[in-house]
């Protein structure tokens, strides 16, 4: 769970050729089987997997708990607020953000077909580092 978006951004948001990463931020909820599903079979494996270390900030953001987390402009906000930013009410949602907390590719909501989700995925974070590095 990331408390400081805007501290882990500062930390690990760039790679070694002084591009910016994706953060692709996991909006989750306690008992969310689905988040469950997403985070064991989707976005561990790609972070094991050590492929996206150059073009992705992995993190989550857990709502409906009366949490804060200090958001890209450094404000402690709630995270539910936070969340209701980007309209992502539903769990679980994955947003693709750039270091200043906009959106840089369109919000998954949900999982449709799991079989799939991982290359809509690739295809999300590809599109977001393309717009974040020109």
């Amino acid at each position: 769970m990331t408390k400081d978006l805007q501290a882990a951004y500062n930390k690990n948001g760039l790679n070694n050729q002084g591009q910016g990463k994706v953060v692709l931020l996991l909006v989750s909820q306690p008992n969310c089987s689905y988040c469950v599903q997403i985070t064991e079979e989707i976005l561990k494996p790609m972070l094991i997997s050590g492929n996206y270390k150059q073009t992705t900030v992995f993190s989550e953001l857990e709502i409906n708990t009366g949490g804060q987390i200090v958001d890209f402009n450094g404000e402690k906000v709630d995270a539910t607020q936070f969340a209701r930013r980007y309209n992502a009410w539903a769990t679980p949602t994955l947003l693709f953000l750039d270091g200043q907390g906009r959106e840089v590719s369109n919000k998954m909501v949900g999982i449709n077909t799991l079989e799939l989700y991982g290359y809509y995925v690739d295809r999300s974070l590809e599109k977001g580092f393309i717009k974040i590095n020109p």
